[in-house]
């Protein structure tokens, strides 16, 4: 029985191996397991025609005159539900075991009771299974961001100031119950800064930070490879340090919070009121209902003085929080995301002069400050990868031992 089971746990490793290296030949997982070549070759043939969990690449390497196979997961072996709920937003992604989106959808965040919205959720999902055709049993699980405080071991939604009706809600519980699949559940910024490193400029840094600039403002950062959480799991709230001591007050209850002044909601606030003490403005000319950032940047960048103004000035405030992150961290390479970072160049500017000035010298000048190159799924896409990274360490391993079980 021992001897079963450890074979089990050799085969779980090899398909982990596979994922995080692949395409890769035999001869290479058997070098990184120290296990001999025999035994490998047992069970990735085992893994490919017996679980179909690994395919052959399309490529193949020359050793000594042979072409070896290179093995890559098997991108048909399962599929993950990604879900980033936003403030405005909602997305739903599903994607194959490699992360790749096959279908997405996205709505606005409508939200009277959370259990609703999370039932309307769960019948997207269900409708984009129905157009990708392929069979609900094959979905292994759902990774879920969500923008505030998360009990990511319990699956809680602690705080969630920018949604109504999340706080203290068991988010993990409820979807199980209503869905029977496992779930993972982390904060959206964290999601990002996942999805950064598996597919954006991150790449192979160990070290950066993620900064999501939206209805909300978070980070993700990465210390030495990985995501770091703390010792509560709460590490990340960027928008609820103070900037201004007797700023406007924030939806924690604290006043001058970075949050309420340079989020999408803190920036449209703050050009409500100049506009109401009468401060000549293109904005004006709006209904305040339909002021949205991407209005204010336009403006901005076509000359109105209020505009450039609130945008330049949202950039310091920006640029103030992330020179306590790099005071805090040092690291050498801050990515911007969300959609306040759509703001252009002014906003940009901004932050990098800022922090060139609040940062240490030492710091300041070996940072690189750049804006994301991945797309508004980005939050589902790094749900999906804590998910499936979940199914090879003890949260998820029942999902793939299920699989290896099957006859």
């Amino acid at each position: 029985m021992e001897k079963k089971s450890k074979y089990k746990r050799l085969k779980i490793n090899v398909i982990d191996i596979i994922r995080k290296n692949g395409p890769i030949t035999k001869k290479e997982i058997s070098i990184i397991t120290d296990y001999n070549i025999s035994m490998i070759t047992n069970i990735v043939n085992d893994l490919k025609d017996k679980h179909k969990l690994v395919d052959i690449s399309e490529k193949a390497i020359s050793e000594g005159g042979r072409r070896a196979a290179l093995f890559k997961l098997n991108d048909k072996a399962g599929y993950v539900i990604g879900i980033d709920i936003g403030g405005i937003n909602t997305r739903v992604v599903i994607t194959d075991i490699t992360g790749k989106v096959l279908i997405s959808n996205s709505h606005k965040t409508v939200c009277t009771e959370a259990s609703k919205l999370i039932d309307n959720i769960l019948k997207i999902s269900d409708d984009l299974i129905k157009k990708l055709e392929i069979n609900k049993k094959d979905i292994l699980g759902i990774g879920i961001g969500i923008s505030g405080i998360i009990d990511t071991d319990n699956g809680i939604s602690i705080y969630c100031p920018n949604i109504k009706g999340f706080n203290n809600f068991q988010l993990e519980d409820y979807i199980k119950n209503k869905y029977s699949k496992p779930v993972v559940i982390d904060d959206s910024a964290r999601c990002m800064a996942k999805a950064e490193k598996e597919f954006g400029i991150a790449g192979d840094r160990k070290n950066f930070v993620f900064i999501s600039i939206g209805s909300g403002i978070g980070a993700g950062i990465y210390i030495n490879g990985n995501i770091y959480r703390g010792s509560m799991g709460l590490v990340g709230e960027l928008g609820h340090i103070t900037i201004l001591g007797d700023g406007p007050v924030c939806n924690c209850g604290n006043k001058g919070c970075l949050e309420v002044l340079a989020s999408g909601k803190g920036i449209i606030n703050r050009a409500i009121e100049g506009i109401d003490k009468g401060i000549r403005t293109s904005l004006s000319k709006f209904d305040i209902n339909d002021l949205i950032v991407d209005k204010i940047a336009e403006a901005a960048k076509n000359g109105d003085k209020f505009a450039y103004e609130l945008v330049n000035e949202t950039g310091e405030y920006i640029g103030i929080g992330i020179s306590t992150i790099l005071n805090l961290f040092g690291s050498r390479l801050i990515i911007i995301g969300g959609g306040v970072s759509e703001s252009g160049d002014i906003l940009l500017d901004a932050i990098k002069r800022t922090v060139k000035i609040r940062a240490l010298e030492v710091i300041s000048s070996k940072v690189k400050i750049v804006k994301t190159v991945l797309d508004d799924d980005m939050a589902a896409r790094g749900a999906v990868m804590f998910f499936i990274d979940s199914i090879f360490n003890k949260k998820n391993k029942d999902v793939l031992l299920r699989i290896l079980n099957k006859k």
